[in-house]
């Protein structure tokens, strides 16, 4: 009676199985990558692949702003009792001079947004019963008084002004801002007794002598 062998298949070793996972996975990205340039080149509009102009890093995100009235410095409504003065310089501005009654608020052209800012100023204007809002800044250009009136009327705070030319228009004693053109200075009428001045006439006299010239 013959013997009979029994063979057992043989086991990969785990070497030969990671080699193998690796190998298809290869093979299947080489083949997506050749088939997703192709269909890049093909299109009318393909994906660039290197990037030939600059990536904007620094994009300014928009606030939503209003359009306030602005008002001249000598306006009834600036002293009004009933109005809520906003100043938004600096404190050591405000500390130097300010108008009587107004808030100290004020405006960083690089900080961060101002909405829990904006939420406070509501506040204010709701305990205070105030009929209106006026602000007044630096009266540079871009005038700071001006721009937060924009954000206060962009969170639909009503009646909300800006006092034009700021503080300085408020008390010209305050130094002007250094954006500013210095104030232009009036024409001096000419002097009529200079020679040459309008409505002087030079002649030689033999006009008034009454006699003719020989």
């Amino acid at each position: 009676m013959s013997e009979l062998k029994q063979t057992t298949p043989v086991q990969p070793s785990a070497r030969a199985t990671v080699v193998g996972i690796v190998r298809d996975a290869a093979i299947v990205m080489v083949v997506s990558t050749a088939v997703a340039l192709t269909v890049n080149a093909v299109r009318s509009e393909g994906i660039r692949l290197v990037q030939q102009e600059q990536y904007d890093i620094l994009v300014p995100c928009p606030e939503p702003v209003g359009d306030p009235e602005g008002m001249k410095a000598d306006d009834a409504r600036v002293k009004d009792s009933k109005s809520l003065l906003l100043d938004v310089r600096t404190k050591e501005e405000f500390a130097t001079w300010r108008m009587e009654g107004a808030r100290n608020q004020p405006f960083d052209w690089l900080g961060p947004p101002v909405d829990d800012e904006v939420k406070t100023v509501a506040k204010q204007v709701a305990a205070s019963r105030a009929q209106r809002v006026i602000v007044y800044g630096d009266g540079d250009d871009p005038d700071s008084g001006k721009e937060w009136a924009k954000l206060l009327s962009g969170a639909r705070i009503k009646n909300v002004f800006y006092v034009e030319g700021g503080a300085p228009a408020l008390n010209p004693s305050l130094p002007k801002p250094e954006g500013l053109p210095p104030p232009e200075e009036p024409d001096e009428p000419d002097d009529p007794s200079e020679p040459g001045a309008p409505g002087d006439e030079v002649g030689d006299g033999s006009a008034d002598s009454g006699k003719e010239a020989p």
